[in-house]
């Protein structure tokens, strides 16, 4: 099976050709020359829960927490990469603020990646009895229908889209990789989406490096509101060549020439080196000399459009 390496989908874009393997496993055994033991993390997130709001119809985005939104646009609701539980190998810091009853019917999932802090086997099956039309990576729907063979999946490469009437659904590109297992790195592809209803439109990253994909994509769409990673920068030997940290996200922001940044990918899992409350302290210090271009979301809030 291809492998996205090379060609269209290689060079900068594949960040998976700069991490070393042995490296990733000295540190998750190894800190600082001693025998890594886990801390109990600071916990720095509000959690929201408003059941009303969440089924309003007014157009929305809502955190769920992670890199996981509910939103509604064009009154289409769309669910991207849910995580409402634990994942392997890592426990959620946080309660997640709702469950997948309480979002009410989903007209359309998206994933970004194979992750598994993005790609969450029991949440997509949660979703098989809703069947909601997924848009998915290249060579995702199989692993899709294993899961959930109720819902309804189609593949987009990048700079692909789907048109429901006004709103439409494109698959962009971001600087990663994917991998769930040993022997199926890049398998699949990787990326992040522009959500469009009439004149409003939305940028969801995914995961992400520095990278020139974000002019790129800058360039391509006049993007209101970005939803931006800014977590798992730690350490960065290993890090920089997967997320981006606060700084670089606001560069990203500024790139992509949006009109307003929301923060998300922190405070969740302890996926990385640095404290869960770092990420989002180190971005209020942003926000305080760019007060009106960063949204902070508490986790479960209703920000209406």
């Amino acid at each position: 099976m291809k492998t996205y390496q090379h060609g269209k989908f290689g060079g900068v874009l594949d960040s998976s050709q700069n991490i070393n393997f042995f490296h990733i496993l000295r540190w998750k055994i190894f800190q600082n020359g001693k025998l890594s033991f886990s801390t109990p993390p600071v916990i720095p997130l509000k959690v929201e829960r408003d059941l009303e709001r969440i089924r309003q119809k007014e157009d929305f985005i809502c955190w769920l927490s992670h890199a996981s939104f509910l939103i509604q646009l064009g009154g289409k609701r769309i669910l991207i990469d849910p995580v409402f539980g634990h994942i392997p190998f890592y426990k959620r810091q946080i309660n997640a603020p709702y469950i997948l009853e309480d979002l009410g019917d989903i007209d359309y999932l998206l994933i970004s990646h194979t992750h598994y802090d993005h790609f969450d086997k029991k949440s997509v099956k949660a979703l098989d009895r809703l069947r909601p039309k997924a848009f998915v990576p290249l060579h995702m729907s199989k692993q899709i229908l294993k899961m959930a063979p109720g819902i309804n999946c189609h593949e987009l490469d990048w700079y692909e889209n789907y048109e429901d009437e006004a709103l439409t659904i494109t698959f962009v590109p971001a600087r990663h990789w994917g991998r769930r297992s040993l022997f199926d790195k890049n398998r699949v592809l990787w990326g992040g989406y522009i959500l469009t209803y009439k004149d409003q439109s939305i940028y969801f990253a995914g995961d992400s490096a520095p990278g020139t994909h974000f002019k790129e994509i800058g360039e391509r769409y006049k993007i209101d509101i970005a939803l931006l990673p800014i977590g798992g920068y730690k350490p960065e030997f290993i890090m920089k060549e997967n997320h981006l940290n606060p700084q670089q996200a606001f560069d990203a922001y500024k790139q992509l020439k949006a009109k307003r940044m929301i923060p998300m990918h922190y405070g969740t899992f302890d996926l990385s080196d640095e404290p869960l409350d770092e990420p989002l302290e180190w971005m209020e210090q942003i926000a305080e000399k760019n007060p009106t271009e960063i949204c902070f979301l508490n986790v479960g809030e209703v920000f209406i459009l």
